[in-house]
This record gives structure tokens, C-alpha cells and sequence, in this order.
């Protein structure tokens, strides 16, 4: 996955995305589970859009991200915000920070990157390494519902005074795997726009399997819900949310 020139537009192509109604089921969660995390690692957390929040409301967080790129945005928005927290660079399965959290938390489909369930699982040991006893991590992921219906054959367009994007789908249905192909034309000047491309890859995985994943290596699936909603996954669910809890 190739986010050196998308990090800098990634801001502008997600303002839409709903990012308060993450931050919103973390702090219900939370609430709900009464939990009290020391710490919170946001793993994939991108320029630090859901990070950042959390620690102006009092979490100490913990940003983990594969792209260089998408920190050094994160880090200059913590400063913008007068927050600080650590900044890592690393591949969510190699994750090692020598220390354990309280919870771990994973949005904005980051799992849907990793290739086969065997990489799912790498990472899932990884973040049960991380977690105290009893401690919980929740992530989502695209629905096999999503990859197949809304994806599957898809070109979207998206425009702004700034940057042009055409986004194209292909998805292999047998493997639940989508390429994502974007070209990005952005405005330079009055007359000057720069073209440039990226393809991402990502897979989803019927929820049987992500449950067997967690059993696994070492969690207890508490809860599994779809759309921000709290409400069961149902068959045209397009984000489904996962709860689990490191077994002591």
C-alpha cells in the first residue's frame, strides 16, 4: 500500500467521513463496558483524526500507523490542537512498544489492509501482547456485503475546488479482495494541476472467520454490531464492528 502523495490529500478526500460517531462509539464502549484504559493504543491511526479528539477529551493515547507520511500530518495537527502523545511508526503486525494499554482500538477499516487471515491473526497476537489482562480491543472492518454490492464494478467521482478524484473498484468475489484504483488531480495553481495514482488493496472476511481469528489468539468475542448503530449485522450491514476481550 502506497500512502506517500495520498497522505496529503487523505484529509481532504475524508472530511465527510464520520469520524465523530467513532469517537462516540469508543466513549459509549467504554462506558458501557466500564472500563478506565491508562492508555489507548489508536492502531492505524492515520493523520490522528479520531486520536487527536480522544486526547483533547483526557485519553492518553498512543498513535500506531504503517505511513511516515500520515504521522508527520498527525504530528503537526497535535501541535494545532495543543495535544501531545507518542507517534509511532509501525506494521500493526510487528506491533511492539514495549508496554501494555488498556485498550486498543482500530478504526477506519485499517484491518480490511492486511492480506489473508493468516496477517489478521499476526496482528490480532500482536495486540493481545499489548492489552492487559481483561482488557478489550474494538476495530471494525468492511462487510463481505459492502465488497460485493457496493464496491463490486464501482466508479465514483468527487470534486472540490482544490482536488479532482475518480475512484474505480474491481473486486475479485471468490478471495473478497478489491483493488482500489484512484487518480488524484491536484490544483498547483490557477492553470496547473498535478495528476498522480495510487492502488490499495484490501479484503474483508465473513464474520465466522474474524471470530475464529480472535478465539485463536487469545480474546473473547463480546459483542459484534453494524453501522455505528449498536444494532445486529444484518445482510446489507456495510461496517461491522467487533468487541473482544483479551481472555486473563
Amino acid at each position: 500500500m502506497n500512502y506517500k502523495k495520498f497522505a496529503y490529500v487523505y484529509d481532504q478526500l475524508m472530511k465527510d467521513a464520520p469520524y465523530d460517531q467513532w469517537i462516540k462509539i469508543t466513549e459509549m464502549l467504554v462506558k458501557k463496558y466500564n472500563l478506565h484504559p491508562s492508555q489507548i493504543i489508536d492502531l492505524g491511526c492515520g493523520t490522528g483524526n479520531i486520536a487527536i479528539p480522544l486526547s483533547k477529551q483526557g485519553y492518553q493515547m498512543i498513535g500506531v500507523d504503517l505511513s511516515e507520511e500520515m504521522l508527520s500530518i498527525a504530528f503537526d495537527k497535535m501541535l494545532e490542537s495543543h495535544v501531545s502523545f507518542p507517534l509511532i511508526q509501525q506494521n500493526m503486525m510487528e506491533l511492539d512498544i514495549d508496554q501494555k494499554v488498556g485498550l486498543i482500538i482500530s478504526y477506519c477499516d485499517s484491518f480490511n489492509y492486511l492480506h489473508g487471515i493468516e496477517e489478521v491473526k499476526k496482528a490480532f497476537i500482536q495486540v493481545n501482547k499489548h492489552l492487559e489482562d481483561g482488557a478489550y480491543f474494538i476495530f471494525d472492518m468492511h462487510s463481505p456485503y459492502k465488497f460485493r454490492e457496493v464496491f463490486h464494478g464501482q466508479t465514483f467521482a468527487w470534486n472540490d475546488e482544490d482536488i479532482s478524484v475518480i475512484w474505480q473498484t474491481e473486486v475479485d468475489i471468490d478471495q473478497l479482495m478489491v483493488n482500489h484504483d484512484l487518480t488524484f488531480f491536484v490544483k498547483q495553481s490557477e492553470r496547473c494541476y498535478e495528476k498522480f495514482q495510487e492502488t490499495h488493496i484490501q479484503q474483508t472476511y465473513s464474520m465466522e472467520m474474524v471470530k475464529q481469528g480472535l478465539e485463536e489468539t487469545g480474546f473473547e468475542l463480546e459483542e459484534v454490531f453494524g453501522d455505528f448503530q449498536l444494532q445486529p449485522v444484518q445482510e446489507n450491514t456495510e461496517r461491522i464492528f467487533y468487541v473482544a476481550r483479551k481472555q486473563s
